[in-house]
Protein backbone atom coordinates (compact mmCIF):
# COMPACT_ATOMS: atom_id res chain seq x y z
CA UNK A 1 0.00 0.00 0.00
CA UNK A 2 1.28 3.39 -0.92
CA UNK A 3 0.32 6.85 0.83
CA UNK A 4 1.41 8.35 4.43
CA UNK A 5 -1.75 7.47 5.85
CA UNK A 6 -0.99 3.72 5.82
CA UNK A 7 2.56 4.15 7.11
CA UNK A 8 3.08 2.64 10.45
CA UNK A 9 4.73 4.74 13.37
CA UNK A 10 8.02 4.63 13.79
CA UNK A 11 8.04 5.07 17.91
CA UNK A 12 8.49 1.30 18.93
CA UNK A 13 7.00 -0.08 22.50
CA UNK A 14 9.27 1.18 25.17
CA UNK A 15 9.78 -2.38 27.11
CA UNK A 16 12.71 -1.72 28.64
CA UNK A 17 11.97 -1.79 32.67
CA UNK A 18 11.95 -5.41 34.08
CA UNK A 19 12.12 -4.63 36.92
CA UNK A 20 9.32 -1.97 36.70
CA UNK A 21 7.34 -4.63 35.55
CA UNK A 22 7.43 -6.96 38.02
CA UNK A 23 6.83 -4.33 40.84
CA UNK A 24 3.76 -2.82 38.87
CA UNK A 25 2.23 -6.90 38.64
CA UNK A 26 2.47 -7.68 41.96
CA UNK A 27 0.90 -3.73 42.88
CA UNK A 28 -2.10 -4.91 40.10
CA UNK A 29 -2.95 -8.34 41.77
CA UNK A 30 -2.70 -6.98 45.70
CA UNK A 31 -6.24 -6.88 46.16
CA UNK A 32 -6.90 -10.40 44.56
CA UNK A 33 -4.22 -11.79 47.65
CA UNK A 34 -4.02 -13.23 50.64
CA UNK A 35 -1.11 -12.04 52.61
CA UNK A 36 0.47 -14.90 52.52
CA UNK A 37 0.31 -15.09 48.66
CA UNK A 38 0.95 -11.33 48.72
CA UNK A 39 4.13 -12.23 50.47
CA UNK A 40 4.86 -15.26 48.62
CA UNK A 41 4.64 -12.97 44.87
CA UNK A 42 7.02 -10.12 46.66
CA UNK A 43 9.91 -12.70 47.42
CA UNK A 44 9.03 -14.38 44.03
CA UNK A 45 9.48 -11.24 42.28
CA UNK A 46 12.91 -9.97 44.14
CA UNK A 47 14.14 -13.28 42.89
CA UNK A 48 13.14 -12.33 39.59
CA UNK A 49 14.76 -8.80 39.79
CA UNK A 50 18.03 -9.84 41.37
CA UNK A 51 18.61 -12.69 38.70
CA UNK A 52 16.81 -13.73 35.34
CA UNK A 53 15.28 -10.23 35.01
CA UNK A 54 18.80 -8.83 33.53
CA UNK A 55 19.39 -11.82 30.92
CA UNK A 56 15.99 -12.12 29.54
CA UNK A 57 15.95 -8.43 28.91
CA UNK A 58 19.22 -8.38 27.57
CA UNK A 59 18.30 -10.81 25.13
CA UNK A 60 14.57 -9.45 24.19
CA UNK A 61 16.83 -6.24 23.71
CA UNK A 62 19.14 -8.13 20.94
CA UNK A 63 15.98 -9.51 19.69
CA UNK A 64 14.36 -6.14 18.98
CA UNK A 65 17.71 -4.87 17.70
CA UNK A 66 16.91 -6.94 14.21
CA UNK A 67 13.24 -7.13 14.18
CA UNK A 68 10.29 -6.13 15.78
CA UNK A 69 8.74 -9.25 15.04
CA UNK A 70 8.86 -11.04 18.17
CA UNK A 71 6.08 -8.62 19.29
CA UNK A 72 3.98 -10.80 17.50
CA UNK A 73 3.97 -13.12 20.13
CA UNK A 74 2.28 -11.19 22.69
CA UNK A 75 -0.77 -11.74 24.02
CA UNK A 76 -3.57 -10.54 21.88
CA UNK A 77 -1.01 -10.52 19.00
CA UNK A 78 -1.51 -11.51 15.63
CA UNK A 79 1.12 -14.96 16.44
CA UNK A 80 -0.56 -15.27 19.61
CA UNK A 81 -3.52 -15.79 18.15
CA UNK A 82 -2.64 -17.62 15.27
CA UNK A 83 -1.42 -20.57 17.95
CA UNK A 84 -4.41 -20.73 19.81
CA UNK A 85 -6.50 -23.69 19.17
CA UNK A 86 -10.02 -22.82 20.37
CA UNK A 87 -12.71 -22.62 17.73
CA UNK A 88 -12.79 -19.53 15.70
CA UNK A 89 -16.53 -19.37 16.32
CA UNK A 90 -17.63 -18.69 20.11
CA UNK A 91 -14.25 -18.91 21.41
CA UNK A 92 -12.48 -15.67 19.29
CA UNK A 93 -14.90 -14.14 16.77
CA UNK A 94 -16.53 -10.77 18.10
CA UNK A 95 -19.94 -9.78 16.45
CA UNK A 96 -21.39 -6.56 15.94
CA UNK A 97 -25.22 -5.83 14.93
CA UNK A 98 -25.85 -2.56 13.37
CA UNK A 99 -28.35 -0.15 14.23
CA UNK A 100 -31.12 -0.56 11.76
CA UNK A 101 -32.02 3.38 11.48
CA UNK A 102 -28.37 3.25 9.09
CA UNK A 103 -29.48 1.98 6.54
CA UNK A 104 -32.51 3.41 4.93
CA UNK A 105 -33.62 0.31 3.18
CA UNK A 106 -36.27 -1.95 3.60
CA UNK A 107 -35.30 -4.85 0.97
CA UNK A 108 -32.54 -7.04 2.51
CA UNK A 109 -31.01 -8.32 -0.71
CA UNK A 110 -30.71 -3.98 -1.40
CA UNK A 111 -29.44 -3.58 2.34
CA UNK A 112 -26.63 -6.25 0.92
CA UNK A 113 -25.79 -4.34 -1.75
CA UNK A 114 -25.03 -1.23 -0.34
CA UNK A 115 -23.01 -2.51 2.53
CA UNK A 116 -21.08 -4.41 -0.06
CA UNK A 117 -20.27 -1.50 -2.28
CA UNK A 118 -19.61 0.57 0.93
CA UNK A 119 -16.89 -1.78 2.12
CA UNK A 120 -15.30 -2.32 -1.55
CA UNK A 121 -15.48 1.47 -1.71
CA UNK A 122 -13.17 1.61 1.64
CA UNK A 123 -11.05 -1.09 0.43
CA UNK A 124 -10.50 0.65 -3.03
CA UNK A 125 -9.37 4.24 -0.91
CA UNK A 126 -6.86 1.67 1.13
CA UNK A 127 -5.35 0.88 -1.86
CA UNK A 128 -4.75 4.05 -3.02
CA UNK A 129 -3.35 5.35 -0.04
CA UNK A 130 -5.76 7.97 0.79
CA UNK A 131 -7.88 6.84 4.15
CA UNK A 132 -7.12 9.79 6.51
CA UNK A 133 -4.96 8.65 9.28
CA UNK A 134 -6.72 7.41 12.70
CA UNK A 135 -6.33 9.48 15.64
CA UNK A 136 -6.40 9.37 19.63
CA UNK A 137 -6.72 12.86 21.62
CA UNK A 138 -5.38 14.58 18.55
CA UNK A 139 -2.40 12.04 18.06
CA UNK A 140 -1.87 9.47 15.14
CA UNK A 141 -2.02 5.82 15.39
CA UNK A 142 -0.36 2.82 13.49
CA UNK A 143 -2.38 2.47 10.54
CA UNK A 144 -0.54 -0.93 9.43
CA UNK A 145 -3.15 -3.56 10.22
CA UNK A 146 -4.82 -2.56 7.53
CA UNK A 147 -3.10 -4.26 4.90
CA UNK A 148 -5.37 -7.47 6.24
CA UNK A 149 -8.42 -5.72 6.12
CA UNK A 150 -9.54 -7.37 2.83
CA UNK A 151 -8.07 -9.97 0.80
CA UNK A 152 -7.30 -11.88 4.09
CA UNK A 153 -8.38 -15.16 5.80
CA UNK A 154 -6.90 -17.20 8.35
CA UNK A 155 -5.86 -20.57 7.54
CA UNK A 156 -6.04 -23.63 10.00
CA UNK A 157 -2.64 -25.26 9.82
CA UNK A 158 -1.44 -27.66 12.76
CA UNK A 159 0.04 -25.88 15.45
CA UNK A 160 -0.37 -22.59 13.94
CA UNK A 161 -2.24 -20.86 11.52
CA UNK A 162 -1.57 -18.59 8.93
CA UNK A 163 -3.00 -15.67 7.19
CA UNK A 164 -3.63 -16.18 3.56
CA UNK A 165 -3.53 -12.94 1.82
CA UNK A 166 -5.09 -12.75 -2.22
CA UNK A 167 -3.82 -10.72 -5.17
CA UNK A 168 -5.46 -7.20 -5.42
CA UNK A 169 -5.11 -7.61 -9.07
CA UNK A 170 -6.80 -10.94 -9.72
CA UNK A 171 -10.94 -11.26 -10.02
CA UNK A 172 -11.18 -12.88 -6.56
CA UNK A 173 -9.59 -9.88 -4.96
CA UNK A 174 -11.81 -7.73 -6.65
CA UNK A 175 -14.78 -9.67 -5.36
CA UNK A 176 -16.94 -10.52 -2.82
CA UNK A 177 -17.33 -14.20 -1.26
CA UNK A 178 -21.25 -14.66 -1.27
CA UNK A 179 -22.51 -17.23 0.27
CA UNK A 180 -26.21 -18.31 0.34
CA UNK A 181 -27.60 -21.52 2.14
CA UNK A 182 -24.14 -22.48 2.49
CA UNK A 183 -23.19 -22.26 -1.30
CA UNK A 184 -20.36 -19.93 -1.95
CA UNK A 185 -20.20 -17.73 -4.61
CA UNK A 186 -17.62 -15.01 -6.22
CA UNK A 187 -19.19 -11.30 -6.72
CA UNK A 188 -16.84 -9.01 -8.70
CA UNK A 189 -17.68 -5.51 -6.83
CA UNK A 190 -14.91 -3.76 -8.61
CA UNK A 191 -13.44 -3.22 -11.81
CA UNK A 192 -9.70 -3.91 -13.25
CA UNK A 193 -9.29 -0.22 -13.26
CA UNK A 194 -10.81 -0.24 -9.69
CA UNK A 195 -14.75 1.40 -10.64
CA UNK A 196 -17.70 0.02 -8.71
CA UNK A 197 -20.58 -2.24 -9.60
CA UNK A 198 -23.41 -0.97 -10.17
CA UNK A 199 -26.15 -0.66 -7.10
CA UNK A 200 -29.45 -2.03 -9.04
CA UNK A 201 -26.85 -4.37 -11.14
CA UNK A 202 -25.47 -6.10 -7.58
CA UNK A 203 -28.78 -6.29 -6.41
CA UNK A 204 -30.16 -8.20 -9.51
CA UNK A 205 -27.49 -10.37 -8.43
CA UNK A 206 -27.96 -11.67 -5.03
CA UNK A 207 -31.59 -11.68 -6.09
CA UNK A 208 -30.71 -13.83 -8.70
CA UNK A 209 -28.64 -15.94 -6.28
CA UNK A 210 -31.11 -15.74 -2.98
CA UNK A 211 -34.20 -16.56 -5.50
CA UNK A 212 -31.78 -19.47 -6.70
CA UNK A 213 -33.56 -22.06 -3.84
CA UNK A 214 -29.74 -24.06 -3.80
CA UNK A 215 -28.88 -26.04 -0.63
CA UNK A 216 -25.65 -27.22 0.33
CA UNK A 217 -26.74 -29.51 2.91
CA UNK A 218 -22.93 -29.92 4.43
CA UNK A 219 -21.74 -26.71 3.68
CA UNK A 220 -18.09 -26.32 3.35
CA UNK A 221 -17.60 -23.45 5.28
CA UNK A 222 -18.23 -26.21 8.20
CA UNK A 223 -14.47 -26.35 8.06
CA UNK A 224 -13.82 -22.92 9.57
CA UNK A 225 -15.50 -24.20 12.80
CA UNK A 226 -14.08 -26.89 14.37
CA UNK A 227 -10.80 -26.59 16.91
CA UNK A 228 -7.85 -25.26 15.11
CA UNK A 229 -6.40 -28.97 14.67
CA UNK A 230 -9.54 -30.13 13.73
CA UNK A 231 -10.01 -27.01 11.23
CA UNK A 232 -6.37 -28.39 9.62
CA UNK A 233 -7.18 -31.86 9.61
CA UNK A 234 -10.05 -31.37 6.95
CA UNK A 235 -7.94 -28.60 4.91
CA UNK A 236 -5.07 -31.04 4.52
CA UNK A 237 -7.95 -33.73 3.23
CA UNK A 238 -9.43 -30.78 0.86
CA UNK A 239 -6.37 -29.84 -0.58
CA UNK A 240 -4.98 -33.56 -1.76
CA UNK A 241 -7.23 -32.57 -4.88
CA UNK A 242 -5.58 -29.77 -6.49
CA UNK A 243 -8.53 -28.09 -7.88
CA UNK A 244 -9.90 -27.55 -4.64
CA UNK A 245 -6.57 -26.09 -3.95
CA UNK A 246 -7.05 -23.52 -6.33
CA UNK A 247 -10.68 -23.01 -5.34
CA UNK A 248 -9.88 -22.39 -1.81
CA UNK A 249 -6.84 -20.23 -2.43
CA UNK A 250 -9.80 -18.00 -4.52
CA UNK A 251 -12.26 -17.96 -1.65
CA UNK A 252 -9.49 -17.05 0.88
CA UNK A 253 -8.24 -13.89 -1.42
CA UNK A 254 -12.03 -12.44 -1.50
CA UNK A 255 -12.24 -9.34 -0.67
CA UNK A 256 -14.80 -10.30 2.09
CA UNK A 257 -17.70 -12.80 2.94
CA UNK A 258 -21.46 -11.94 2.21
CA UNK A 259 -23.39 -14.17 4.13
CA UNK A 260 -27.57 -14.03 2.99
CA UNK A 261 -29.29 -15.69 5.71
CA UNK A 262 -32.82 -16.52 6.38
CA UNK A 263 -34.73 -14.67 9.50
CA UNK A 264 -33.42 -13.72 12.47
CA UNK A 265 -35.67 -12.59 14.64
CA UNK A 266 -36.88 -9.42 16.37
CA UNK A 267 -35.08 -9.81 19.87
CA UNK A 268 -31.97 -8.40 20.77
CA UNK A 269 -31.26 -11.88 22.29
CA UNK A 270 -32.25 -12.88 18.64
CA UNK A 271 -29.50 -10.97 17.33
CA UNK A 272 -26.96 -11.77 19.38
CA UNK A 273 -27.52 -15.52 19.10
CA UNK A 274 -27.44 -15.58 15.12
CA UNK A 275 -24.93 -12.93 14.89
CA UNK A 276 -22.36 -14.60 17.11
CA UNK A 277 -22.39 -18.04 15.74
CA UNK A 278 -25.37 -19.78 13.38
CA UNK A 279 -24.39 -22.93 13.82
CA UNK A 280 -22.00 -22.68 10.93
CA UNK A 281 -24.93 -23.15 8.42
CA UNK A 282 -23.55 -20.07 6.35
CA UNK A 283 -20.64 -18.74 7.31
CA UNK A 284 -16.64 -18.61 6.76
CA UNK A 285 -15.53 -17.60 9.98
CA UNK A 286 -11.73 -18.13 8.83
CA UNK A 287 -12.34 -14.51 6.47
CA UNK A 288 -11.20 -11.03 7.88
CA UNK A 289 -14.70 -10.39 8.33
CA UNK A 290 -18.29 -11.15 7.67
CA UNK A 291 -21.13 -8.88 6.91
CA UNK A 292 -24.24 -10.81 7.65
CA UNK A 293 -27.59 -9.90 6.73
CA UNK A 294 -30.62 -11.74 7.43
CA UNK A 295 -33.95 -11.98 4.81
CA UNK A 296 -35.72 -9.51 7.96
CA UNK A 297 -33.90 -7.06 7.22
CA UNK A 298 -31.01 -7.03 10.40
CA UNK A 299 -27.45 -6.64 9.46
CA UNK A 300 -23.82 -6.55 11.23
CA UNK A 301 -20.93 -8.47 11.21
CA UNK A 302 -18.82 -10.92 12.85
CA UNK A 303 -14.84 -10.80 12.10
CA UNK A 304 -11.96 -13.32 12.75
CA UNK A 305 -9.40 -11.60 15.24
CA UNK A 306 -5.86 -12.65 14.24
CA UNK A 307 -5.17 -9.43 11.98
CA UNK A 308 -6.93 -6.99 13.23
CA UNK A 309 -8.24 -5.33 16.63
CA UNK A 310 -12.16 -3.63 17.71
CA UNK A 311 -10.41 -0.22 16.54
CA UNK A 312 -9.59 -1.50 12.99
CA UNK A 313 -13.04 -2.81 12.82
CA UNK A 314 -14.84 0.04 14.46
CA UNK A 315 -13.69 2.57 11.90
CA UNK A 316 -14.66 0.07 8.81
CA UNK A 317 -17.88 0.06 10.58
CA UNK A 318 -18.52 3.53 10.70
CA UNK A 319 -17.28 3.83 6.80
CA UNK A 320 -19.70 1.64 5.83
CA UNK A 321 -22.36 2.95 7.81
CA UNK A 322 -21.52 6.53 6.26
CA UNK A 323 -21.30 5.32 2.98
CA UNK A 324 -23.68 3.13 2.07
CA UNK A 325 -26.56 5.59 0.83
CA UNK A 326 -24.09 7.04 -1.51
CA UNK A 327 -24.24 3.65 -3.45
CA UNK A 328 -25.77 4.31 -7.19
CA UNK A 329 -24.74 3.97 -10.69
CA UNK A 330 -21.25 2.19 -11.45
CA UNK A 331 -20.49 -0.32 -13.94
CA UNK A 332 -22.85 -2.91 -15.26
CA UNK A 333 -20.51 -4.83 -17.42
CA UNK A 334 -18.61 -6.99 -14.64
CA UNK A 335 -18.35 -10.48 -14.66
CA UNK A 336 -21.23 -12.63 -13.54
CA UNK A 337 -20.87 -14.63 -10.28
CA UNK A 338 -19.08 -17.72 -10.25
CA UNK A 339 -20.25 -20.73 -8.02
CA UNK A 340 -17.14 -21.90 -6.01
CA UNK A 341 -17.23 -25.78 -5.97
CA UNK A 342 -15.11 -28.78 -4.30
CA UNK A 343 -14.72 -32.14 -4.93
CA UNK A 344 -15.75 -34.09 -1.57
CA UNK A 345 -13.51 -37.39 -0.65
CA UNK A 346 -15.74 -39.85 1.67
CA UNK A 347 -12.98 -39.05 4.18
CA UNK A 348 -13.89 -35.35 3.70
CA UNK A 349 -17.35 -35.83 3.82
CA UNK A 350 -17.02 -37.76 7.09
CA UNK A 351 -14.85 -34.46 9.21
CA UNK A 352 -17.63 -32.56 7.79
CA UNK A 353 -20.35 -34.37 9.58
CA UNK A 354 -18.43 -34.46 12.33
CA UNK A 355 -18.18 -30.95 11.96
CA UNK A 356 -21.43 -30.12 11.99
CA UNK A 357 -22.02 -32.49 15.02
CA UNK A 358 -19.70 -30.31 16.69
CA UNK A 359 -20.91 -27.28 15.88
CA UNK A 360 -24.68 -27.98 17.47
CA UNK A 361 -22.57 -28.95 20.86
CA UNK A 362 -21.08 -25.89 21.07
CA UNK A 363 -24.13 -23.83 20.11
CA UNK A 364 -25.67 -25.40 22.74
CA UNK A 365 -22.61 -24.77 25.10
CA UNK A 366 -22.86 -20.81 25.50
CA UNK A 367 -25.69 -18.28 27.28
CA UNK A 368 -26.06 -15.14 25.76
CA UNK A 369 -27.94 -12.58 27.95
CA UNK A 370 -28.09 -8.86 25.76
CA UNK A 371 -29.92 -6.31 27.49
CA UNK A 372 -30.69 -2.17 27.57
CA UNK A 373 -30.22 -0.23 30.45
CA UNK A 374 -32.16 2.40 29.75
CA UNK A 375 -31.86 4.47 33.07
CA UNK A 376 -29.24 6.69 32.23
CA UNK A 377 -25.92 6.61 29.56
CA UNK A 378 -22.30 8.27 29.46
CA UNK A 379 -23.92 11.71 29.65
CA UNK A 380 -25.14 11.41 32.73
CA UNK A 381 -22.02 9.60 34.52
CA UNK A 382 -20.16 12.28 33.15
CA UNK A 383 -22.04 15.13 34.86
CA UNK A 384 -20.85 13.46 37.60
CA UNK A 385 -17.42 14.04 37.49
CA UNK A 386 -16.63 10.25 36.63
CA UNK A 387 -15.38 8.49 33.20
CA UNK A 388 -18.15 6.34 32.33
CA UNK A 389 -16.25 3.64 31.69
CA UNK A 390 -14.38 3.60 35.17
CA UNK A 391 -18.01 3.79 36.45
CA UNK A 392 -19.49 0.43 34.45
CA UNK A 393 -15.97 -1.06 35.44
CA UNK A 394 -16.47 -0.45 38.50
CA UNK A 395 -20.32 -1.11 38.52
CA UNK A 396 -19.07 -4.86 37.08
CA UNK A 397 -16.78 -5.46 40.39
CA UNK A 398 -19.85 -4.50 42.25
CA UNK A 399 -21.46 -7.32 40.36
CA UNK A 400 -18.79 -10.07 40.79
CA UNK A 401 -18.47 -9.07 44.51
CA UNK A 402 -22.23 -10.59 44.87
CA UNK A 403 -21.86 -13.77 42.87
CA UNK A 404 -17.86 -14.77 44.11
CA UNK A 405 -16.85 -14.39 47.85
CA UNK A 406 -13.14 -13.27 46.13
CA UNK A 407 -12.78 -11.14 43.95
CA UNK A 408 -11.78 -12.32 40.41
CA UNK A 409 -9.49 -10.47 37.63
CA UNK A 410 -11.42 -8.67 34.83
CA UNK A 411 -9.39 -8.17 31.68
CA UNK A 412 -10.06 -5.39 29.45
CA UNK A 413 -8.10 -4.35 26.45
CA UNK A 414 -6.43 -1.23 25.80
CA UNK A 415 -5.30 0.13 22.29
CA UNK A 416 -1.35 0.05 21.82
CA UNK A 417 -1.41 1.98 18.28
CA UNK A 418 0.63 4.80 19.40
CA UNK A 419 3.13 2.21 18.77
CA UNK A 420 4.71 0.81 15.58
CA UNK A 421 2.70 -1.96 14.81
CA UNK A 422 0.44 -1.60 18.45
CA UNK A 423 -2.39 -4.13 18.81
CA UNK A 424 -4.11 -4.67 22.15
CA UNK A 425 -2.48 -4.75 25.67
CA UNK A 426 -4.69 -5.51 28.90
CA UNK A 427 -5.45 -3.18 32.09
CA UNK A 428 -6.91 -4.78 34.90
CA UNK A 429 -9.93 -1.90 36.20
CA UNK A 430 -9.44 -3.82 39.91
CA UNK A 431 -7.60 -1.27 41.32
CA UNK A 432 -6.75 -0.82 45.25
CA UNK A 433 -9.12 2.12 44.99
CA UNK A 434 -12.36 0.38 43.49
CA UNK A 435 -12.24 -2.44 45.88
CA UNK A 436 -12.32 0.21 48.42
CA UNK A 437 -15.37 1.97 47.10
CA UNK A 438 -17.21 -1.56 46.20
CA UNK A 439 -16.51 -2.58 49.85
CA UNK A 440 -17.37 1.04 51.37
CA UNK A 441 -20.55 0.97 49.01
CA UNK A 442 -21.77 -2.43 50.12
CA UNK A 443 -21.21 -2.06 53.74
CA UNK A 444 -23.85 0.84 53.68
CA UNK A 445 -22.07 2.63 56.12
CA UNK A 446 -20.68 5.26 54.29
CA UNK A 447 -22.27 8.79 53.07
CA UNK A 448 -23.12 9.31 49.56
CA UNK A 449 -21.02 12.24 50.01
CA UNK A 450 -18.24 9.96 50.84
CA UNK A 451 -18.97 7.27 48.87
CA UNK A 452 -19.12 9.51 45.75
CA UNK A 453 -15.54 10.72 46.54
CA UNK A 454 -14.26 7.04 46.70
CA UNK A 455 -15.62 6.73 43.29
CA UNK A 456 -13.77 9.76 41.66
CA UNK A 457 -10.65 8.24 43.16
CA UNK A 458 -11.40 5.10 41.75
CA UNK A 459 -12.15 6.61 38.28
CA UNK A 460 -8.79 8.86 38.60
CA UNK A 461 -7.01 5.00 39.57
CA UNK A 462 -8.92 3.52 36.60
CA UNK A 463 -7.83 6.33 34.06
CA UNK A 464 -4.39 6.21 35.16
CA UNK A 465 -4.25 2.35 34.78
CA UNK A 466 -5.16 2.48 31.17
CA UNK A 467 -3.09 5.53 30.40
CA UNK A 468 -0.19 3.40 31.51
CA UNK A 469 -0.90 0.48 29.48
CA UNK A 470 -1.56 2.74 26.35
CA UNK A 471 1.76 4.03 26.94
CA UNK A 472 3.45 0.82 26.53
CA UNK A 473 4.21 0.25 30.66
CA UNK A 474 1.43 -2.24 31.63
CA UNK A 475 2.88 -5.12 33.23
CA UNK A 476 1.77 -8.12 31.31
CA UNK A 477 3.05 -7.92 27.98
CA UNK A 478 6.40 -6.96 28.98
CA UNK A 479 6.65 -10.19 31.30
CA UNK A 480 4.68 -11.94 28.87
CA UNK A 481 7.21 -11.49 25.81
CA UNK A 482 10.11 -11.93 28.60
CA UNK A 483 8.28 -15.71 29.65
CA UNK A 484 8.04 -16.59 25.79
CA UNK A 485 11.81 -15.60 25.26
CA UNK A 486 12.90 -18.35 28.39
CA UNK A 487 10.53 -20.69 26.88
CA UNK A 488 12.62 -20.37 23.44
CA UNK A 489 15.87 -19.90 24.83
CA UNK A 490 16.56 -20.04 28.53
CA UNK A 491 18.89 -23.11 27.96
CA UNK A 492 20.94 -20.78 26.10
CA UNK A 493 20.36 -18.55 28.25
CA UNK A 494 21.74 -20.28 31.30
CA UNK A 495 18.27 -19.54 33.25
CA UNK A 496 17.14 -23.69 32.74
CA UNK A 497 14.28 -23.36 35.07
CA UNK A 498 11.34 -20.93 34.87
CA UNK A 499 11.30 -17.80 37.00
CA UNK A 500 9.09 -18.65 40.10
CA UNK A 501 7.17 -15.08 39.31
CA UNK A 502 5.19 -16.88 36.43
CA UNK A 503 3.76 -19.33 38.85
CA UNK A 504 3.14 -16.97 41.91
CA UNK A 505 -0.08 -16.40 43.41
CA UNK A 506 0.59 -12.60 41.80
CA UNK A 507 0.49 -14.20 37.97
CA UNK A 508 -1.63 -16.85 38.18
CA UNK A 509 -4.60 -14.61 39.99
CA UNK A 510 -3.87 -11.41 38.12
CA UNK A 511 -3.40 -13.15 34.32
CA UNK A 512 -6.35 -14.94 34.48
CA UNK A 513 -9.58 -13.41 32.25
CA UNK A 514 -12.03 -14.63 34.54
CA UNK A 515 -14.53 -11.80 33.16
CA UNK A 516 -12.97 -10.39 29.94
CA UNK A 517 -14.90 -7.43 29.08
CA UNK A 518 -14.50 -4.54 26.33
CA UNK A 519 -16.32 -0.97 25.22
CA UNK A 520 -17.02 1.27 22.11
CA UNK A 521 -19.26 3.72 21.64
CA UNK A 522 -22.99 2.79 20.27
CA UNK A 523 -23.44 5.04 17.54
CA UNK A 524 -24.34 3.09 14.37
CA UNK A 525 -24.44 -0.60 16.47
CA UNK A 526 -27.68 -2.16 18.15
CA UNK A 527 -25.14 -4.85 20.16
CA UNK A 528 -21.80 -5.75 20.26
CA UNK A 529 -20.10 -8.97 21.85
CA UNK A 530 -18.43 -11.89 22.34
CA UNK A 531 -18.24 -15.24 24.04
CA UNK A 532 -16.84 -16.30 27.43
CA UNK A 533 -13.07 -17.07 27.55
CA UNK A 534 -12.81 -19.62 30.99
CA UNK A 535 -15.16 -22.47 32.22
CA UNK A 536 -16.49 -20.38 35.19
CA UNK A 537 -16.17 -16.85 33.54
CA UNK A 538 -18.60 -14.83 31.61
CA UNK A 539 -17.61 -12.04 28.93
CA UNK A 540 -19.23 -8.33 29.33
CA UNK A 541 -19.34 -6.20 26.43
CA UNK A 542 -21.11 -2.78 26.45
CA UNK A 543 -21.90 0.05 24.15
CA UNK A 544 -22.14 3.45 25.44
CA UNK A 545 -24.93 5.61 24.15
CA UNK A 546 -25.65 8.93 25.61
CA UNK A 547 -28.64 7.89 26.87
CA UNK A 548 -28.20 4.07 27.55
CA UNK A 549 -26.15 0.95 27.85
CA UNK A 550 -25.88 -1.88 26.12
CA UNK A 551 -24.59 -5.19 27.19
CA UNK A 552 -23.74 -8.36 25.95
CA UNK A 553 -22.94 -11.12 28.61
CA UNK A 554 -22.12 -14.56 27.99
CA UNK A 555 -21.28 -17.41 29.84
CA UNK A 556 -20.70 -21.46 29.63
CA UNK A 557 -23.70 -23.48 30.38
CA UNK A 558 -21.85 -25.64 32.27
CA UNK A 559 -22.07 -22.84 35.21
CA UNK A 560 -25.68 -22.68 35.49
CA UNK A 561 -27.42 -19.34 36.03
CA UNK A 562 -23.69 -17.53 36.24
CA UNK A 563 -24.76 -14.99 33.90
CA UNK A 564 -28.13 -14.47 35.29
CA UNK A 565 -27.01 -13.73 38.12
CA UNK A 566 -24.52 -11.73 36.57
CA UNK A 567 -26.96 -9.43 34.58
CA UNK A 568 -29.02 -8.86 37.85
CA UNK A 569 -26.01 -8.07 40.18
CA UNK A 570 -25.01 -5.71 37.71
CA UNK A 571 -28.20 -3.94 36.83
CA UNK A 572 -28.60 -3.25 40.88
CA UNK A 573 -25.15 -2.07 41.06
CA UNK A 574 -25.59 0.76 37.97
CA UNK A 575 -29.13 2.01 39.52
CA UNK A 576 -27.46 1.74 43.05
CA UNK A 577 -24.09 4.00 41.69
CA UNK A 578 -26.19 6.30 39.88
CA UNK A 579 -28.11 8.00 42.42
CA UNK A 580 -24.26 9.09 44.30
CA UNK A 581 -23.29 10.65 41.23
Amino acid sequence: MSGSAMEGLSRRLPFDDPYDGAEKLVSWAEPLLSPEELDLSRRAVMDFCAGPASLLQRELDRLRKGDDEILELLPYWRGWYLEQREPLPVHVNPFYLFDGDEVTEDDPLRIAARLSLAAASFCSRIDRGDITPDEFRGEPLCMDRYDTMFRSSRGAFSGKDKVMLGDPESLAGRSALVSVRGRLFLVELISPEGGMRDFDDLVGVLKSLWLDGGEDELPIGLMTCPDRDGASRIRRELCMDEENAGTLASLEGALFALCLDGDCGPDLYDGARHFLFDGGRNRWFEKSFQIVVTSDGHCGLNFEHSGRDGTYVGRLVREILASCGAAGAGRSDMSDPSELTFSRSPRLVELLEKARRDCEELGNSIVQRPFVFDLFGRERIKSGGVSPDAFVQTAMLMAQKEIWDDWQSVYESVQLRRFEGGRTEGTRPLTAESAVFVDAFLSGKSDDETLKSLLQRAGEAHRDRIAQCMDGKGPEGHLSLLRRIWRERGDDLNIPKEPELYSSPAWRRLTRNVISSSTTKGDGLRLAGYGPVEPGGLSSRYLSRREELIFHVASWKSDGDLADRYVDSLKKALSEMEKIL
